[in-house]
């Protein structure tokens, strides 16, 4: 590695003639901004001006240099942004030139590569990154009224400088603008084979404006590669993500579950970038980049065909499941749609009456109010232990190893699929007008059934009763005035009426309200209110009884036609007061210490686990090592006897011993 300081455009990139700086296809696109970066650069240049003594320190730029083809390529490893926009300073520069002869000075000293033919890659000293070359291209060839129409940075910044770069020549003169120029300095760091370019690339940008995981995912790639390979994996591959993905950190949110697709593991955000790296690293001894490549690319498809692509007819499954708008199920899916559109192991049927599964088991959790933020843990389980059951029953039966999966296996446990009951508890006193699927779930019964659907995305929740009290709603509801505010927002006195006629009904009376209602492009459910006498409480909760019975019969409660038997070993750890023990959930939830666990040694553990431990001492099951009591052999108990034997004393084993995401076993899943 060599370090030095240097001035920019005085000496750093006038001593590489005959070289090429290279942006490679893995870096960020160029993404300095008028307001952000170039404003203060030009106040800068100004005080530069003012001052001829002074110097401005830009930062750094290291690079690796290496040769291809005969010809030496300088791969920017950092820095590019200052280096591009010093590129777009000397092209605006040339343009401003009160000659021929210092133009052509300029684009010897900074611009081109004199001694290669125009039409060799090599001419120009600055070979951008892809997505910035057309138009870096227009800069050169001078073409500058082109640039006018172009929305890139590399366009508009070009144009900036060379205005503002034309008015400090008009103010001053070309020499002095120039020579304040040449004072910009960097230090550069030039990288030798030995060093870790990547490793150094993640090192610099822990500090500063932070990547995203996708983006040092792609660094990482593409980072060991030369510039054909990468251009190449650019094109072919990265170039689709991009495109698919239209910033980082949606690209960033789709590896973290298409990680969890893959490893059965939702991995923490911090930590996405690390765990990618560690599965890619493996996956490569037995594959290459492009198989690699080709198979996150296949999945990203799948990805937007759950969450972006704008489908003209889409089933009604598909679309129940995007107006949950949940990333939950992501890794889940994923696996599903490869099973389906790539592998062929399912029918697309069958793919839809999966999705249907995940629609129930997440709409009936929705609407019976239970806690929703451990199931983003869930999916990866699930479809681990669905892999699992088709390795021994195959895909056949998929929906209904699914429905075992999520209903049967969890029905003892936070996860479970909520029943009738649950959800008819629920909703009869939930607040279902801050509720996010109300207003679908409204939309849904109305078109339930109904051959003819209706359009109601532009539609309001209206109160029938209103939220604001009245003596006349008061005595009409027939409660007390303090459970009025409860019964008003339930799902009974819910409905949907176009913006106008919400406007119109207002706090009216029943019978003017019911007449609104009415006109509301004769809306089934508002047909029936008109039928109506009063609205009481009872009528209200009658109503809220129909609504729920009709979600229940869209979405039934779901049970599996037969018991698929889960076998694999629940591997679990306890790590306490000192103590580590490793071992395994047993499908009977009792558990199986691995020997070589720990034991407290202290004397007050007496009575039960005394005499245990003094029975394994006796029978050589256990045995103290340099004061330290040590498991022999496997033994297996109820988690709370175990965390007993380990730590003495009474102990809840279901708190103690923890999976391997470290979630207490009474909290994760089995």
């Amino acid at each position: 590695m060599e370090a030095n300081p240097r001035k920019l455009l005085d000496e750093f990139i006038p001593e590489a003639m005959g070289k090429q700086f290279v942006i490679p296809v893995y870096q960020r696109k160029y993404t300095w901004t008028i307001n952000k970066q170039l404003k203060q650069l030009i106040s800068d240049l100004k005080e530069l001006i003012a001052n001829d003594n002074k110097e401005h320190f830009l930062g750094t730029i290291i690079y690796l240099e290496t040769n291809v083809n005969y010809k030496t390529e300088r791969s920017i490893v950092d820095g590019q942004q200052r280096l591009v926009t010093m590129f777009l300073i000397a092209a605006a520069l040339k343009s401003l030139a009160d000659n021929k002869y210092r133009a052509e000075l300029i684009s010897q000293q900074y611009l081109e590569n004199m001694s290669e033919p125009p039409e060799s890659k090599y001419r120009q000293r600055l070979y951008p990154a892809v997505s910035d070359e057309d138009d870096y291209k227009l800069v050169i060839a001078n073409r500058y009224d082109e640039l006018r129409d172009k929305n890139s940075n590399i366009a508009k910044n070009f144009l900036y400088l060379q205005n503002q770069l034309s008015k400090l020549i008009e103010t001053y003169n070309f020499d002095q603008v120039l020579f304040a120029l040449k004072r910009f300095t960097i230090v550069y760091i030039k990288l030798d084979k030995h060093d870790d370019a990547q490793q150094i690339f993640e090192s610099i940008n822990s500090n500063g404006e932070l990547l995203t995981a996708s983006d040092l995912i792609r660094n990482f790639i593409m980072m060991d590669k030369s510039n054909h390979e990468q251009t190449m994996l650019y094109n072919n591959y990265w170039k689709i993500l991009e495109n698919t993905f239209d910033s980082s950190k949606k690209m960033e949110e789709f590896f973290r579950f298409y990680l969890a697709s893959v490893t059965n593991e939702l991995t923490e955000k911090k930590n996405l970038y690390t765990a990618f790296k560690r599965l890619y690293i493996e996956q490569k001894q037995q594959s290459d980049d492009e198989l690699l490549l080709q198979h996150i690319v296949r999945y990203a498809k799948y990805f937007s065909m759950l969450y972006y692509d704008d489908l003209k007819k889409p089933r009604e499954e598909l679309e129940d499941y995007r107006v949950i708008s949940s990333m939950m199920p992501a890794p889940f899916m994923l696996a599903i749609s490869d099973l389906c559109f790539h592998k062929g192991s399912i029918t697309e049927e069958q793919f839809y009456g999966v999705m249907k599964i995940i629609n129930t088991y997440l709409i009936r959790r929705t609407f019976a109010g239970m806690d929703t933020s451990r199931v983003s843990r869930a999916f990866p389980v699930y479809l681990k232990r669905v892999k699992e059951i088709v390795k021994t029953n195959g895909y056949k039966d998929i929906e209904d190893i699914i429905i075992y999966v999520l209903a049967n296996k969890n029905r003892s446990n936070k996860m479970a699929l909520p029943t009738d009951k649950n959800l008819e508890s629920f909703m009869m006193e939930a607040n279902a007008y801050t509720m996010n699927l109300t207003h679908w779930l409204l939309e849904k019964i109305e078109n339930h059934e109904n051959n003819a659907k209706l359009d109601m995305s532009s539609f309001e929740v209206e109160h029938i009763m209103p939220q604001t009290s009245t003596d006349y709603w008061v005595k009409q509801a027939g409660v007390a005035d303090e459970d009025y505010t409860n019964l008003v927002n339930t799902i009974g006195n819910l409905t949907l009426v176009t913006k106008s006629d919400n406007s119109a009904a207002g706090n009216r009376n029943f019978e003017t309200k019911k007449k609104v209602f009415n006109t509301t492009l004769h809306i089934h459910m508002n047909n029936d209110l008109f039928a109506m006498n009063s609205w009481t409480s009872k009528d209200i909760n009658e109503r809220s009884k129909k609504i729920i019975s009709i979600l229940i019969n869209m979405f039934p409660y779901l049970r599996a036609k037969r018991d698929y038997e889960f076998k694999e070993n629940y591997k679990v750890y306890l790590s306490a007061q000192g103590i580590y023990a490793e071992g395994y959930l047993n499908a009977d939830n009792s558990l199986t210490i691995y020997p070589g666990a720990q034991l407290l040694s202290s004397e007050k553990i007496n009575g039960r686990v005394a005499k245990i431990r003094n029975d394994m001492l006796n029978n050589g099951d256990l045995k103290e090592i340099d004061g330290q009591l040590i498991l022999q052999s496997r033994y297996t108990s109820s988690p709370s006897n175990t965390a007993e034997l380990l730590l003495g004393g009474s102990r809840n084993g279901w708190d103690y011993w923890k999976s391997s995401n470290n979630i207490a076993i009474g909290d994760d899943l089995r």
